[in-house]
């Protein structure tokens, strides 16, 4: 057994230095990404474009969830936007980046319950439909796993903010506060070397 771990990790070794030796010179590339996303709405898997240039990374998606906790408010499909910067240029095997992560989703499944009570009247109000929008910061790494593919993981916390619209002009908010975990793989599709 153990020499089977000898062999595996002496493997795993030499393919992520040989990855890492052309991953170096790329100075842009756009990549696809999925991620399994867990956020203080539910669960869910968030497939992205990348686009990476010098330092900078740019992620545009849709956030499909899988659970969700909020049975009043956001719906099942939304949308994902991520900026990432890395302090290194992405030149080590490992590599730390500073985050913005924002989702949005919008959804009338909260037409089941009434939100707005007019005590007088004892009338209750039904949204015509729920949003929900999170902005985030955070930090992370990725992982050179290869020529094309990396694995990254990130953590991130900020607020959350939910409203819901009426048939009339009226609309309902709050704010809370929200955190968000992604751990995720990619694979590039194009790149360009550097000269």
């Amino acid at each position: 057994m153990k020499g089977k771990l000898y062999v595996f990790v002496l493997l795993l070794t030499s393919h992520l230095s040989y990855g890492q030796d052309a991953y170096e010179r790329y100075t842009n590339f756009f990549a696809v990404e999925v991620a399994p996303v867990v956020s203080s709405t539910g669960v869910g898997i968030s497939p992205t474009f990348s686009v990476y240039r010098t330092g900078h990374k740019i992620d545009i998606g849709a956030l499909v969830k899988v659970y969700d906790l909020w049975k009043e408010g956001p719906g099942i499909m939304g949308g994902y936007f991520g900026y990432k910067y890395y302090p290194n240029l992405r030149k080590n095997t490992f590599n730390l980046f500073f985050g913005y992560h924002a989702t949005f989703s919008a959804s009338n499944r909260g037409k089941l319950y009434p939100v707005i009570v007019v005590e007088p009247f004892d009338i209750k109000k039904y949204p015509d439909k729920g949003y929900l929008n999170e902005h985030m910061v955070g930090i992370g790494f990725d992982a050179q796993l290869g020529n094309n593919f990396y694995m990254f993981n990130d953590f991130s916390a900020g607020v959350l903010i939910k409203w819901y619209t009426y048939e009339g002009i009226e609309t309902e908010s709050e704010i809370r506060s929200t955190g968000m975990v992604r751990l995720g793989i990619g694979f590039n599709v194009g790149h360009k070397r550097a000269k």
